[in-house]
């Protein structure tokens, strides 16, 4: 089976799915490595007051000021390390989710992390630029609590480029290490095959306006997703949300009545019939798994109007990518990991450039040692993604044996994988 490029296969499911669709203390700054840029001030000062949001979480996850944190045990002592980590594209929406058995493992070895979502676009610079801000609201107070520690990168695959661009262009973001794991830097018309011969076409065809109306396919997509919300909460739609529907996929809406209002008492009728069911499905964690799964789907509109909107290539654009590594990456140590079963990782180029980096370092400054290390492991490119929660691993290998319950339930990648970042980890404390 061939495998595309780091966007291929989203872009691929993205397709079926609109197809469905349509028919800050400066000590603290300095040890987190805060950007201390005065526009985003009144911004950090805005969300310092706000509290957890109420959004369903699994297991012991924490969701704060857009960001997705998991603590290692009061016993453990202090964190070894903040492992700030970002996920490749379109999974990288819900990494607690996608990436939960390596992170929470993770946690398990004494590492506090913080794992920042993003929604893939085509803007990269925008990416970080927002992952940057989610992470100086909570930067602060887990620097009170936890003192200076110090704060390592972890990226895969689209995440692993944007720390590199983190590390490069954004010089008030400083890191200790970075971990690219699955580097790729490929232009979008190489990562996704059949770009402008359909995706575009397609995608514009969606965003566009329909003749006589103010609606588009993007409006569908964004009304579908917001009734997925609602039901993923355990929700009754509001009325509202109704008379949107009846709006949008009413031939003749002025025909109709103007508002839909759903009388009370059938309403608190419909939500005391189904309150036992949706308890049921929230204790079993399943509403809050659909949940979370909703911030995947949400970044397909987003998609689609960018692409209507002309854009088709990343920016920066993967030529300037290379130059800006080469010239301004500032890690001091980096592991680069890759998988030997994985063809559209670009290890090869990502260890170039920064060894291209650590000449021009030495050069500014001849005392500064850069360490940068390549591992190869068993895998694929999905191989950080294909595990089950730590919890149900620990019961297989119970039941199983550790080689048994790791093979049966195609977790032994995965848990090398841990183990490489871990031993990485310890090699620079």
């Amino acid at each position: 089976m061939r495998v595309f490029g780091r966007s291929a296969f989203f872009l691929t499911c993205v397709l079926y799915l609109v197809s469905g669709l349509i028919q800050i203390l400066p000590s603290s700054r300095k040890q987190f490595g805060i950007t201390s840029a005065n526009n985003r001030l009144n911004a950090f000062a805005e969300d310092s007051t706000q509290s957890k949001t109420e959004k369903p979480m699994m297991g012991s996850w924490e969701e704060l000021h857009g960001n997705y944190i998991l603590r290692p045990d009061v016993e453990q002592g202090p964190p070894r390390a903040l492992l700030h980590f970002l996920g490749g594209a379109i999974v990288g929406a819900v990494p607690h989710v996608t990436y939960r058995y390596m992170l929470e493992r993770l946690v398990e070895k004494g590492f506090l992390v913080v794992a920042t979502p993003y929604n893939l676009s085509f803007d990269h610079l925008g990416s970080c630029d927002k992952i940057i801000q989610s992470f100086e609201k909570i930067a602060p107070s887990l620097a009170r609590q936890y003192g200076a520690v110090p704060v390592v990168g972890v990226g895969h695959s689209c995440g692993a480029l944007l720390q590199l661009l983190i590390t490069s262009l954004f010089p008030d973001t400083p890191r200790a290490g970075n971990a690219l794991i699955s580097f790729n830097n490929k232009p979008v018309k190489e990562a996704v095959p059949f770009f402008d011969e359909f995706f575009a076409p397609f995608f514009k065809s969606v965003g566009e306006k329909k003749d006589g109306t103010s609606q588009s396919g993007v409006d569908v997509i964004d009304l579908s997703l917001h009734l997925l919300r609602t039901a993923s909460e355990g929700n009754i739609p509001s009325d509202q949300l109704v008379t949107e529907i009846k709006e949008l996929l009413t031939p003749f809406p002025q025909l109709l009545p103007g508002d839909i209002v759903i009388p009370e008492e059938l309403r608190e009728g419909i939500e005391t019939l189904v309150k036992p069911s949706v308890t049921a499905l929230s204790n079993a964690g399943a509403l809050p798994l659909m949940n979370q799964l909703v911030d995947t789907l949400d970044q397909i509109p987003l998609l689609i109007s960018e692409v209507a909107e002309g854009a088709d290539d990343f920016v920066p654009p993967p030529a300037s990518v290379r130059v800006a590594a080469r010239r301004s990456y500032r890690a001091r140590r980096t592991l680069i990991l890759q998988y030997d079963s994985d063809p559209i990782d670009e290890s090869d180029e990502i260890q170039a450039m920064l060894q291209e980096a650590e000449s021009v370092t030495r050069m500014k400054r001849p005392m500064i040692a850069i360490d940068v290390q390549r591992r190869t492991l068993n895998g694929n490119h999905a191989t950080p993604l294909i595990a089950p929660p730590v919890k149900i691993a620990n019961q297989a290998e119970d039941l199983l044996g550790k080689d048994a319950a790791k093979e049966r339930l195609l977790y032994k990648e995965a848990d090398a994988t841990v183990d490489e970042l871990v031993r990485w980890l310890e090699e620079g404390k």
